[in-house]
C-alpha cells in the first residue's frame, strides 16, 4: 500500500482488532517510500458519541476526510505503528483540516 502524509487510514488498536481505529499519517515521504523504514507516525481517532464534546487537543474528521461516521482526532498523542499494520485507507484529510491539526499539534507539544 502507498501511503502519503495526511492519509486517513485504519490501524489496529491489538493484534486481535480486525476492523482498526482510524488514523491519519504524518510522517513524511521519505519515510513513507523507503522500504527499510518500517514505521510510521500516525495520529489515532476515536468514533465521537453524540453527546460527547471536541476538547481543546482533538479535532473533528467526518466523510470529508473519507469516514462514515463522526471522528474526535487525538492531535496530543503521535504513535507509532508498523506500516505493515495498516488495515486499510479511508481517504484523506481535507485541506480545510490540516490547519486544524497542525495548530493543535503544534500546541500541544508547544512548538509555536
Amino acid at each position: 500500500m502507498n501511503l502519503s502524509r495526511w492519509d486517513v487510514v485504519f490501524v489496529p488498536a491489538d493484534e486481535k482488532d480486525a476492523v482498526g481505529h482510524p488514523a491519519v499519517v504524518l510522517s513524511p515521504p521519505d519515510i513513507l517510500t523507503d522500504p527499510r523504514q518500517n514505521r510510521i507516525n500516525v495520529l489515532v481517532g476515536t468514533k465521537k458519541q453524540p453527546a460527547e464534546s471536541v476538547k481543546p487537543h482533538q479535532v473533528v474528521l467526518n466523510g470529508a476526510d473519507g469516514l462514515e461516521f463522526m471522528t474526535l482526532l487525538n492531535c496530543a498523542l503521535v504513535y507509532q505503528v508498523r506500516k505493515a499494520n495498516v488495515l486499510r485507507s479511508a481517504g484523506v484529510v481535507s485541506h480545510a483540516r490540516r490547519g486544524a491539526i497542525a495548530v493543535r499539534l503544534r500546541a500541544a507539544f508547544g512548538i509555536g
